[in-house]
């Protein structure tokens, strides 16, 4: 049986070969960050925030195959929670599997590398044209889309075992980095509208892109009135299929991330994120994600708010 995954937030059995233990907590307590391979240093943290009840977000630190993922939940008490932790320990376990080498894994291994290779070399475009390296989907690439559409799969089962229709049952944003040991560049994916933020020469830029109304709305000229900014586009379980964005992140020593739920974003500016994240160094990284979750809450806490904060060295 995998090891336990220690996914901050909240618990649930995942319907999955084993089970991932999750704890049921509020915040990460422990001080000291925790380190990836040998320049990635990294913590989280969690909040309630100031006037919702139940705390949806979820996320994982998982410093054995190099993972930082975040969820934020949506459809009310024991739905969004479960929906969120359910996302963040599905994506751990599928990319523990897969990094895990033993002879049992590799014989029964859910999203193997053999099969990303496998779809790498049968891919072709064109027949008519021969195949180029450029062709062929990045196994590194593949091994992400299959981790989310499994956890979208299940949880749109679980919706549809409760009788909800399509586009419709509980669900959740997922971001997330993962920097494993045999790739020279980390992975960004997400779906939805919490976000990662990359700090390169101390100017703060958005790396995902919102998948909200809003964020089309902007893309298409602003033009008329804006239409409120929560509207989903898309989201993990509601619908059958699911689209992310997994894009490869050029990093160099010294820079930054931040990967967020919108419970940040929605109560601090990104000018007031950048100036926090200025001040960031690998000795300060929990002092740093303190204050940005004191900053959420000072905007009001409208809504849960989660932090995870990397620091390349």
């Amino acid at each position: 049986m995998d090891p336990p995954i220690d996914v901050q937030r909240s618990f649930y059995p995942l319907p999955l070969e084993g089970r991932i233990s999750c704890n049921r907590i509020l915040g990460k307590t422990k001080s000291m960050a925790d380190k990836i391979g040998n320049h990635l240093l990294v913590t989280g943290r969690t909040h309630v925030g100031c006037v919702r009840p139940l705390n949806e977000d979820s996320y994982c630190i998982d410093t054995d195959t190099g993972l930082l993922v975040l969820a934020d939940g949506m459809g009310g008490h024991d739905a969004g929670e479960v929906a969120s932790a359910h996302v963040v320990a599905s994506i751990a376990q599928t990319l523990r599997r897969f990094m895990d080498t033993s002879e049992e894994w590799s014989q029964t291994e859910t999203v193997p590398l053999r099969e990303a290779m496998a779809g790498a070399a049968s891919f072709n475009p064109d027949p008519q044209e021969e195949r180029t390296l450029d062709d062929l989907p990045n196994p590194v690439v593949k091994i992400v889309q299959d981790a989310i559409a499994l956890a979208n799969a299940e949880i749109n089962q679980l919706n549809r075992a409760k009788g909800h229709p399509d586009e419709s049952g509980m669900g959740s944003t997922v971001v997330g980095l993962w920097a494993p040991s045999f790739s020279n560049q980390p992975v960004v994916f997400h779906v939805g509208d919490s976000r990662l933020y990359l700090l390169q020469r101390r100017q703060l830029n958005q790396a995902t892109r919102d998948h909200s109304l809003y964020q089309q709305w902007v893309s298409f000229g602003g033009k008329g009135v804006p239409p409120p900014q929560n509207i989903l586009l898309q989201a993990i379980g509601p619908s059958r299929v699911v689209t992310p964005d997994v894009r490869f992140l050029s990093v160099v020593p010294g820079d930054a991330v931040l990967l967020c739920s919108d419970g940040l974003t929605g109560m601090v500016s990104d000018a007031h994120i950048q100036t926090a994240l200025q001040t960031l160094t690998p000795d300060n990284l929990d002092e740093v994600c303190e204050h940005l979750i004191a900053l959420a809450k000072k905007g009001g806490g409208k809504d849960n708010v989660t932090v995870i904060l990397g620091c390349f060295t």
